[in-house]
């Protein structure tokens, strides 16, 4: 059959017949006025129900039964017409296998025109909605039936239907949900009001009741917000995800109920029970009879009370024993005759037996409506803080009296009343009594004005005032110059000033100190001016900033013409390309540089030039630029050709060397700057095996031990950059195949400033080692024999300490506590020794797990605070993160360093612990006060057995072993560990550990 758009059919038919065959929807193709079939896929001709053989008949034919239902002649109105129609379930009756079905669909006819603009055919698309419908109607009626029980409950209602995107939601479900009743809801906008915090943990739970495998049920709380993002409902969220036969959800619907009275009221009873809980005073509850039926955790940490049941006891063994008459006979009968009784008690702890001073607020609680009494309550607040705040006073003004600055206490009106001894000494003032005067007197006359309209009027406007001011000396009239500060002091209760504090720093030894700074610049100056080579500094862009006169001098060229780039103008033009391109090249490297050029002198002359320059860096390690010097080497040149006539003398001399060094007990070596070995001596062809060619070279690394090359190759590498000694200790192979401990050591040889050889031996020290082998070996088997009777000791101390106790025996079971807690330390020390040992034969064990670092620093922290009176544990944490490590070993280190701290300032109060994130590193540093280490002593704090030498060594006991086995166990962990220290003022010992950058971002 042909038809006028045949031609244009048959260029897209296998195009359209792709696009109708794959697509899962149905669909067909109608062309001509006949419509007849000429694409249809499997799913459209299923749902016609006519048989397979369906291509080439008509639409009208095949489906006569849609003729009536009115749909033929909508098909024609869109070929004749070309005006698309689409149907929204729309009721269909079709004849299947011979009998009437309805159906319902959502369908469209697209007309298709060609190049003409003439409609040639139409493009049929369908999706069956019978069972939707249907489902529909079914539920109406129940839906209708469940509407008035919900709405009497309060309840919304809220249905979805997933496959379709449909949401159903009652004026309640609405309201609850945070939209309007005339709101269109739909998929897309279903989470605009839940709360941000609420939306993911919502479409988890929506999830996973989709999932047929979990039942279906749905059971979730969250919050809806009003537009402005405030709270407006909680909300509980309960239902039921309904599955077709394929196990895809269907139906999910389900109520919705407003609980937020209920949250409310929940959240205040939490907030009563966490401000009861975290209240500093100690809260207890009791009934009548005196037993104590509820504690907060404020008592529990206070009494050394673990659990609830131990706290429910007798309200009397709370109190010491020499209070326990007075709670007996006055407190309990006051405070159920009056309603409260109020003094100071002493408390006991449980398990120290500590006696805990505390101020006692006792009450009786009545029953609202009866007004009977039902149980009895107190509040005791700690006055241990406050009897030490006493002290802390004492030792603050002992502070200020010491103070090297001028301290001074004056009431409102300048009337001084206090000065400290620094202060006195500094003006000449003989006794305390002379101090009261009023503190005009204590400036200099023409200061006065200074401090009636500059220094007063700031104080009272701004209640403080710094700056530099005169005093005077009472005895000389010396002017003395002084930076001050004058501030208000503030009465506590009302708030309002009740005098003046002032403190000056004495600047005489400042200024004398600036002018001899400014001294020392200038001879800096006229050093560098009269340097014979030529000084220059140069920017982090390598902009010449700084020359001294000696380049100026050569090239005739001033100063400020020298500037920036200009610098190689003095260059002749052959080398002057090459010294800038690696000058440029070496700055973007931020390496060293070094070149030679020549330049023309200003009287005319050609000099051989070599410029040399070191990167320099800052404090926090950025590059700030180049320090360098360029030296006129014309004359040594001339100097090396005549070196070079010594050659042959040497060469003698060296033969004489080698004929010295044969004879050696120890494998003698030497190496060039670079680190290639170019020597050996007959000892260490004898202990090889081999001729001296093939141990010299890169080859003698095959010697040593794999395990040990890879530390050997470092140290080496950082003696030759740095031009240090080198020493290391490895495991050598000799000619037999069999593996000795030696000790290497080298030093440069160095002429004129110059390295010019290494000179190194290896030592055989294999005897030694099998000694320590069998030291650690006899200490490791020692203190694992002396763990068991140490612990049996600890044991029948403490039960016998405890029968004392019980007897009365105070003073016998005090005894028996410092045995106990020379016992602690006797275990400790040998748990060191146990760690050495595993140490040093590489069995120290770790256990590594994700970790908060900064709360694992702060629980040991505070396990360490209780250990001590005298020192305050002050913390400052940086980013939290997390790290993967021992975190009973890290806890170990801390614990080491912090009672190290204490232990090592005695005469200091503070001990400050700090966390902080640095170049992909956690850091912790702990800070004293105390003693400090000398400068030389410094790299042997880590070593085994060392500890604090001196006058005051008796009063630091210990093995010397914990500073080491920390260092150890963060060397394992992959850190590092390092201590400042100034000698008299204190240290700070800190170790890093490096992060898992994935982890933590």
């Amino acid at each position: 059959m042909n038809y006028p758009f045949n031609n244009q059919f048959q260029l897209n038919e296998n195009v359209f017949r792709i696009l109708i065959e794959e697509s899962p929807l149905p669909v067909a193709l109608y062309v001509g006025e006949e419509m007849t079939i000429m694409i249809a896929n499997k799913t459209i001709i299923d749902i016609w129900g006519k048989g397979p053989d369906v291509i080439g008949n008509t639409y009208f034919a095949l489906l006569p039964e849609l003729e009536t239902q009115g749909y033929h002649d909508v098909l024609r109105n869109v070929f004749y017409k070309g005006e698309s129609y689409e149907g929204k379930e729309h009721r269909v009756e079709l004849v299947m296998n011979g009998k009437p079905e309805t159906f319902y669909f959502n369908f469209t006819f697209k007309p298709l025109r060609d190049e003409k603009g003439e409609v040639w055919g139409v493009l049929n698309t369908a999706a069956d909605v019978t069972e939707l419908v249907l489902t529909r109607e079914q539920l109406t009626e129940k839906d209708e039936r469940m509407k008035f029980a919900l709405q009497a409950a309060e309840l919304g209602t809220w249905d979805l239907y997933p496959n379709q995107q449909i949401v159903i939601w009652d004026d309640r479900c609405k309201e609850l949900c945070g939209f309007n009743q005339e709101d269109e809801i739909n998929y897309a906008n279903i989470l605009t009001y839940v709360h941000p915090d609420d939306a993911h943990r919502l479409q988890t739970a929506v999830t996973k009741a989709y999932d047929p495998k979990q039942g279906g049920a749905y059971d979730l709380i969250v919050r809806t917000i009003n537009p402005d993002g405030s709270l407006k409902y909680w909300i509980h969220l309960k239902g039921k995800a309904y599955f077709n036969e394929a196990g895809e959800p269907v139906r999910f619907a389900g109520t919705v109920q407003d609980i937020t009275r209920e949250i409310f009221d929940r959240q205040e009873q939490e907030k009563l029970i966490a401000l009861i809980n975290n209240t500093a005073d100690v809260v207890a509850l009791g009934n009548m009879n005196g037993e104590v039926t509820y504690l907060n955790k404020t008592g529990y940490a206070m009494l050394g009370i673990n659990t609830a049941n131990e706290a429910l006891r007798p309200g009397i063994e709370y109190f010491a024993d020499q209070d326990q008459q007075k709670v007996t006979h006055e407190i309990e009968p006051s405070a159920k005759e009056t309603g409260r009784w109020n003094g100071e008690m002493r408390y006991r702890n449980f398990v120290t037996g500590e006696t805990i001073p505390v101020y006692l607020s006792c009450f009786r609680i009545d029953d609202p409506l009866t007004g009977q009494p039902i149980g009895m309550a107190s509040v005791a607040r700690d006055l241990r803080p406050e009897k030490e705040a006493r002290n802390e006073q004492y030792k603050l003004l002992s502070l200020i009296d010491h103070s090297s600055d001028f301290v001074s206490l004056s009431d409102i009106d300048g009337n001084v009343s206090y000065v400290n001894t620094a202060g006195r000494n500094m003006l000449g003032i003989k006794n305390k009594e002379d101090v009261r005067r009023h503190n005009s007197e204590y400036i200099m006359p023409g200061e006065l004005e200074k401090l009636k309209n500059n220094i007063n009027k700031s104080l009272m406007t701004n209640g403080k005032w710094s700056g530099e001011v005169f005093y005077r000396h009472f005895e000389t009239g010396e002017a003395i110059p002084v930076y001050g500060t004058t501030m208000l002091v503030y009465d506590a209760a009302t708030g309002k000033p009740q005098g003046r504090a002032s403190l000056a720093r004495d600047l005489r030894r400042e200024i004398a100190d600036r002018k001899a700074l400014m001294d020392s610049e200038r001879l800096l100056q006229s050093i560098t001016n009269a340097s014979p080579a030529a000084l220059w500094m140069a920017d982090k862009n390598g902009d010449i900033i700084y020359i001294n006169q000696t380049w100026i001098d050569w090239t005739g060229i001033p100063y400020q013409q020298q500037m920036g780039k200009s610098w190689a103008n003095s260059i002749i033009s052959e080398d002057k390309e090459r010294a800038i391109r690696k000058f440029n090249d070496d700055l973007q490297a931020r390496r060293f540089y070094e070149v030679d050029f020549r330049i023309k002198r200003r009287d005319g002359e050609i000099r051989f030039c070599i410029a040399s320059g070191n990167p320099q860096y800052n404090a926090d390690g950025d590059f700030t630029g180049y320090i360098g010097a360029c030296v006129d080497v014309t004359d040594k040149m001339f100097a090396e050709q005549q070196l070079k006539l010594k050659n042959q003398e040497l060469n003698e001399q060296i033969k004489q060397f080698e004929f010295v060094t044969n004879f050696m007990p120890v494998q003698l070596w030497t190496a060039r700057t670079d680190g290639q070995i170019d020597y050996v001596n007959q000892r260490a062809v004898d202990y090889f095996g081999l001729p001296s060619s093939q141990i010299a070279g890169p080859d003698w690394l095959d010697g040593i031990y794999p395990e040990d090359q890879p530390g050997c190759i470092e140290a080496w590498n950082t003696a030759l950059a740095s031009g240090s000694f080198y020493q290391y200790e490895f495991r050598l192979k000799d000619r037999y195949g069999n593996y000795k401990w030696h000790l290497t050591r080298a030093l440069p040889f160095i002429i004129d400033g110059k390295i010019i050889k290494w000179f190194g031996t290896n030592t055989d020290i294999d005897e030694q080692k099998q000694l320590q082998r069998q030291k650690d070996d006899f200490l490791g088997i020692a203190s694992h024999e002396l763990k068991t009777p140490v612990t049996s000791i600890k044991a029948y101390a403490q039960v016998l300490g405890a029968m004392l106790e019980k007897e009365g025996q105070n003073k016998k079971a005090e005894l028996v506590l410092r045995m106990d807690s020379q016992v602690n330390r006797l275990t400790n020390l040998i748990g060191d020794l146990l760690d050495v040992t595993k140490i040093n034969s590489g069995r120290l064990q770790f256990n590594k797990t994700w970790f908060d670092f900064n709360e694992a620093v702060k629980e040991t922290v505070v396990d360490l605070q209780h250990t001590t009176q005298k020192h305050k544990l002050i913390t400052y944490f940086g980013d939290v993160v997390k790290i993967h490590s021992d975190k009973d070993r890290i806890g170990q280190v801390i614990t080491n360093l912090i009672t190290n701290a204490i232990k090592y300032s005695p005469h200091t109060d503070e001990i400050i612990i700090s966390t902080r994130v640095e170049n992909n590193e956690a850091i912790v540093c702990v800070q004293d006060f105390g003693i400090g280490i000398a400068e030389d002593k410094l790299d042997k704090v880590f070593e085994q057995f060392y500890r604090v030498s001196g006058n005051k060594q008796h009063t630091f006991p210990g093995l010397g072993l914990g500073l080491y086995i920390s260092a150890e166990i963060i060397k394992r962990e992959g850190g590092r560990m390092w201590v400042n220290s100034v000698e008299g003022k204190g240290s700070t010992f800190c170790f890093s550990l490096p992060l898992n950058t994935d982890i933590n971002n």
